[in-house]
């Protein structure tokens, strides 16, 4: 199974916030702090899910 889910649907949503996040830090609309904490609660809320 691993972090992204069981199924692509929950692959593919995981992989579109990932991507959303990385790319506001990469802008510098978020600060490496703030990007960590969302990552976590981000793949943490996914393995919840399993």
């Amino acid at each position: 199974m691993g972090l992204f889910g069981s199924s692509k649907k929950e692959r593919k949503e995981l992989k579109g916030e990932i991507d959303k996040l990385m790319k506001a830090y990469s802008n510098e609309k978020i600060d490496g702090d703030t990007y960590f904490k969302k990552m976590m609660k981000l793949t943490s809320t996914y393995k919840k899910k399993k």
